[in-house]
């Protein structure tokens, strides 16, 4: 009786370790249409977080390959792209940067592995230096608490990079973001189809609030383990039960895309939570007056 139990036990750790491979090996698409009075024409943004270096396939062949097929106008990175410890990822990252500049123009806001190693005290900050050099001169365009606008198609739209404080990534609880942060560090939202490109997901009600039309997170990795009919368990910021880990959130009318992220790190695991990409195509909303 005991080895049969054994084996029973064996045998479903086997399977969860062949299932959590083949999971670790695929990512999603996820599309969200989203209309808006403040733009006439359609247009499609294919979101990235938190790939940290990871690759599917050879220079992340299927990855590149499913973008393409979804034709965006602009390629919207939410941060963390690299592994701030793991120099490889630094270099992966770049030759993933390469092709997509190929695809759209790439506009990119750091995560918290950036931002940690953007530090002078940091012992990779050189590497970090380097890597942020050729990122630039790849024709990325860096956003760090900085605002871009652009016309697409007659369309003018602003594009705003969000970079928090450390203290705000703090592991087991959130800080609560100070009054005006965000006018602090952004200055006033535009007036015209506002982007947000925020990583961390947490003050998610605070980006709404701000006034940006779209905002796009990351940084949860969708909860880690997810459960069904329940959500997600843990972050991996260690805070339990995290309100917002994915999904599309209408917050005083303005909406909130998180993304579960591409890749992982430090804990290498994907319960019922797959690896996505994200594609939001914005539609105009004739019914309302811009």
């Amino acid at each position: 009786m005991i080895l049969k139990a054994a084996g029973i036990v064996l045998c479903l750790g086997v399977c969860y370790i062949v299932w959590q491979y083949l999971e670790l090996k695929r990512f999603g698409v996820t599309e969200y249409p989203i209309t808006s009075s403040k733009i006439r024409k359609e247009h499609c943004f294919v979101v990235l977080a938190d790939l940290h270096g990871f690759s599917y396939g050879k220079e992340n062949e299927r990855l590149m390959n499913r973008i393409r097929e979804l034709k965006p106008q602009l390629i919207l990175i939410a941060g963390d792209m690299i592994v701030s410890k793991q120099k490889d990822s630094y270099i992966s990252a770049l030759v993933t940067l390469k092709h997509l500049v190929e695809i759209a123009p790439v506009y990119y806001a750091m995560g918290n592995h950036e931002s940690r190693v953007n530090q002078k005290e940091m012992l990779a900050y050189e590497d970090f230096a380097a890597y942020y050099r050729r990122v630039k001169g790849l024709g990325v365009h860096f956003l760090q608490n900085e605002t871009v606008t652009l016309s697409l198609d007659g369309d003018e739209i602003c594009i705003s990079g969000l970079e928090l404080d450390m203290d705000y990534y703090e592991k087991g609880y959130i800080v609560p973001l100070k009054e005006d942060s965000l006018t602090q560090y952004l200055g006033e939202a535009s007036e015209q189809f506002q982007i947000l490109l925020a990583h961390n997901p947490a003050y998610s009600e605070e980006y709404a609030a701000w006034g940006a039309d779209l905002t796009f997170c990351g940084h949860n990795h969708g909860g880690l383990i997810r459960l069904p009919g329940i959500g997600s368990l843990l972050s991996p910021q260690l805070t339990w039960f995290p309100k917002y880990n994915d999904g599309c959130h209408d917050l005083r009318g303005n909406k909130v895309v998180i993304s579960r992220g591409l890749g992982t790190h430090t804990f290498h695991i994907r319960i019922f939570n797959r690896a996505e990409l994200v594609a939001v195509r914005v539609l105009p909303d004739h019914n309302k007056k811009g």
